[in-house]
């Protein structure tokens, strides 16, 4: 398959090397020179120091041969220019193929995403903004505790847990875990310092291993309280920033029956703000300024939502705020290297648009009925849901059978509503939801196992 990419800033830059990674053909265009002399010498793909809206670099690029165009600059008319131009630069029927993907800020614009109809010459619009918004969204109505990966077709969640030294699986394998818990759920995932381990049932867990626990939500709340983490459903909520994915998120928050605060340094926004939601308390006030957490009684809040520009005042303000009483924080985070550290450091989950706009798109382009996909630790794993049908070749064999690759697992399965924790002897079915969770190598030999015959 080949991809074309229009742009590599964060965003196209990380989907172009996970493509390249799975052995895609990729080309990227990018008008900075510097850039992309960084790209050449870091990407194993061929990279063209070129204008990205002219025709002419389409027509020299031949996409007649093109799967993907993917334009991810960060101007949402260039991207959308560009896939015009992509869907236009051939005039025999050529180009039917070819698939062009936009990414977009401008919630006018996103809202297209929504019709399920192609939108300016783009057949798929993706908003970092609101996909973060949307995946803050989901950590909230699961109470903050942690980082939250969800499935559609599945109650099934993938949930983290720093292990430290009070915890309840801190020097023990997996199978006396299992039994201690005697609940259905799994440790799919252990991140143990720089390497990333799909683990054994007599693999030890030690003190600050990142685990990733695979369970529904009743599972997950009683083995959250075995590890000492207290089950409170989310009443109120500070929102630090005025953000598309604050705007955003004010949306979606709004229809969950919290209240809401909303903390913004810019008076003109805090005034606009305050007209649009009426049923927000808007403060104009700086999140640096320490006494506006006591005059505003800021402290009193369950949760503190940050998600200004700045990320490492997201994360130095969610800490600050838990230290001063707030139970739960969730913070907006781009580099993949904070991630981790905010939650060892004590902020509960982490979100990066970043991350959210990749796996957007590379659930988009994958083969086979992918419902759902979340990359893990800057893209050395995956967690992947996958809806079998009839024609699967994965479809009425057992487990056993499939010949999984070594650093993957079948994670669980849903099928009519019941979850299964399956062993060997599993069979897999037509209409069954199957979580898999996998290194990053073996995601081409899993897509082959669950393709269609």
């Amino acid at each position: 398959m080949k991809f074309v990419i229009a742009g590599a800033g964060a965003v196209g830059y990380d989907i172009a090397r996970h493509l390249v990674k799975e052995g895609k053909d990729v080309v990227v265009i990018e008008r900075d020179p510097i850039r992309a002399k960084f790209l050449e010498s870091n990407l194993d793909c061929l990279v063209l120091n070129k204008e990205i809206n002219r025709s002419q670099t389409m027509q020299e690029l031949d996409l007649s041969d093109g799967d993907y165009f993917i334009a991810a600059t960060n101007k949402d008319e260039t991207n959308l220019i560009a896939c015009s131009i992509a869907a236009s630069s051939s005039s025999d029927g050529s180009m039917l193929k070819l698939k062009k993907i936009a990414r977009v800020s401008n919630l006018d614009y996103s809202h297209a995403e929504f019709q399920g109809n192609p939108f300016l010459g783009a057949d798929y619009i993706i908003s970092p903004e609101m996909a973060a918004a949307s995946h803050i969204a989901e950590v909230v109505k699961q109470g903050a505790l942690s980082d939250v990966l969800a499935f559609e077709g599945s109650n099934i969640t993938v949930r983290n847990e720093i292990v430290d030294r009070n915890s309840a699986f801190r020097n023990k394998n997996l199978i006396r875990i299992r039994k201690e818990i005697n609940k259905q759920f799994i440790i799919a995932l252990i991140k143990r310092g720089e390497s990333v381990l799909i683990p054994s049932g007599n693999t030890v867990v030690r003190e600050g291993d990142e685990v990733y626990i695979v369970a529904d939500e009743k599972a997950m709340d009683y083995i959250f309280a075995k590890t000492g983490k207290k089950i409170k459903k989310i009443e109120t909520a500070l929102i630090v920033g005025t953000t598309k994915i604050a705007r955003n998120l004010l949306r979606t928050l709004s229809m969950m029956q919290i209240n809401i605060k909303l903390l913004s340094e810019d008076y003109e926004e805090a005034k606009e703000i305050s007209r649009r939601y009426p049923n927000v308390l808007v403060i104009n006030g700086d999140v640096r300024n320490e006494s506006i957490f006591e005059e505003e009684r800021l402290n009193e809040v369950d949760l503190i939502i940050t998600v200004t520009e700045n990320q490492e005042l997201n994360v130095l303000s969610a800490l600050y705020a838990k230290s001063i009483g707030v139970e739960r924080a969730v913070a907006s985070v781009s580099k993949e290297s904070y991630i981790s550290i905010a939650q060892k450091l004590g902020v509960d989950a982490t979100v990066s648009p970043k991350r959210s706009t990749v796996d957007a798109i590379l659930k988009y382009i994958r083969r086979g009925k992918i419902i759902t996909l979340h990359t893990l630790f800057d893209g050395e794993a995956e967690a992947v849901e996958i809806l079998v049908s009839g024609e699967c070749n994965a479809c009425g064999k057992q487990i056993k059978e499939l010949n999984m690759p070594e650093n993957s697992i079948i994670a669980a399965v849903t099928r009519n509503k019941e979850i299964s924790i399956p062993n060997g002897n599993f069979e897999i079915k037509s209409g069954d939801s199957v979580i898999i969770i996998m290194k990053k190598q073996n995601v081409p030999k899993v897509e082959m196992i669950f393709s269609d015959l």
